[in-house]
């Protein structure tokens, strides 16, 4: 019999068979399930990482807030008192009076009870225009002052065409006494060939430079002249809106001179959010070694006369994140009773209780150098 004509090797056939028939039921199964593991575990790396970076960006918000506002209050705190440690102003019932550059109140009352108890202290001072001041080039008069005008290029970066803006007065001061003088209108006018800004005082007649100055120390040509804000750094509360939760902000509000109240329509800068707490403390060096005598103290300057001990001021904000934290079993609760947890504890008050909030306590002590020179 001829090779072609026998018949097939049974064994041969069914291997055939076999690699021709593809995958069994049990082997498609294991396959998907393999397949389902793997994406559930790209899937939860994805939103683990997903989560970790929004925690990562509450967390980085809540820090750069704080930190941006706190270098806000120190540098305007640092700076003031350059005219001295009081100033003179005309007060509501148009009187003389005399008023310190720093004007502090210490917190006794809960911010909002229930949700955040923290005491928010309140700091009011001379805030003085950023890179601008100018001297005083005529006598003073009964209704207005005569400054000279920014001798820079008006290219120069920091120069602006105006020396006053709109809410400002005019702290007038030869370093040895100073006085407040609100203004109103501003013109420019020629003396010969010297331009001069001409401020006119806000309602003539009722603020009078010639009374406000000290007649022992006369301020004369010549002496400094800044545009400053009377302004307040406190924490505010903020009502829950829609789904936006209730918080607290750290403001800086605009205050009329004479009365310390805010203007209308309020003047108000929101320097950070969902602030639970700013605390001022103060501190007093009479031995000039460079240190505060028995540490930091809540007692700080309330009165016209100030201690010319006053050196330091130290400055601290309790911020939290503005949503909470999750975790892969949700809202991240802590039970740890440490600041960054619970808030700061300030005279017995209650603290936040513990939640998936993450606190931010940052402090910084500025040097009141200013403030302390007239004991030099």
């Amino acid at each position: 019999m001829r090779r072609h004509q026998r018949s097939p090797d049974p064994l041969v056939l069914a291997r055939k068979r076999r690699s021709a028939r593809g995958l069994t039921l049990v082997e498609l199964l294991l396959s998907a399930t393999l397949g389902i593991v793997m994406l559930g575990a790209a899937v939860a790396v994805l939103l683990a990482a997903g989560r970790m970076r929004r925690n990562q960006q509450l967390l980085s918000d809540a820090n750069e807030e704080a930190r941006t506002a706190l270098r806000q209050v120190s540098r305007a705190l640092a700076a003031a008192g350059a005219g001295g440690p009081v100033y003179s102003v005309t007060g509501p019932d148009g009187s003389r009076q005399q008023r310190p550059a720093v004007l502090f109140t210490n917190g006794a009352a809960a911010l909002h009870e229930g949700d955040l108890p923290q005491m928010p202290d309140s700091l009011t001072l001379v805030r003085y225009g950023a890179d601008r001041r100018t001297v005083l080039v005529t006598p003073l008069a009964a209704d207005k002052v005569s400054v000279a005008p920014d001798g820079r290029l008006p290219t120069t970066p920091g120069v602006q065409p105006d020396l006053f803006q709109q809410g400002e007065s005019a702290l007038i001061t030869n370093f040895q006494r100073a006085m407040l003088v609100p203004i109103e209108r501003k013109a420019i006018v020629m003396d010969g060939d010297v331009a001069r800004n001409v401020v006119q005082l806000q309602t003539p007649g009722a603020v009078n430079p010639l009374q406000l100055q000290d007649p022992l120390i006369p301020i004369q040509p010549g002496a400094a002249v800044f545009p400053v804000r009377v302004v307040r750094f406190r924490v505010v509360y903020v009502d829950k809106v829609g789904n936006i939760p209730a918080r607290a902000d750290l403001v800086m509000e605009t205050l009329n001179p004479r009365t310390l109240a805010p203007l209308q329509p309020p003047e108000r800068t929101v320097l950070a959010k969902d602030i639970e707490d700013f605390q001022v403390q103060w501190g007093y060096d009479r031995n000039d070694d460079g240190v505060a005598d028995d540490g930091f103290t809540d007692q700080g300057p309330t009165e016209t006369l100030l201690d010319p001990g006053l050196t330091f001021a130290r400055l601290s904000i309790s911020a939290r994140t503005s949503g909470t934290l999750v975790t892969n079993e949700g809202e991240y609760v802590v039970n740890e009773d440490t600041p960054f947890e619970r808030g700061i504890d300030l005279g017995g008050a209650p603290r936040p209780e513990a939640s998936g909030h993450r606190r931010r306590v940052l402090s910084t002590v500025v040097l009141l150098k200013n403030v302390a020179a007239p004991r030099i």
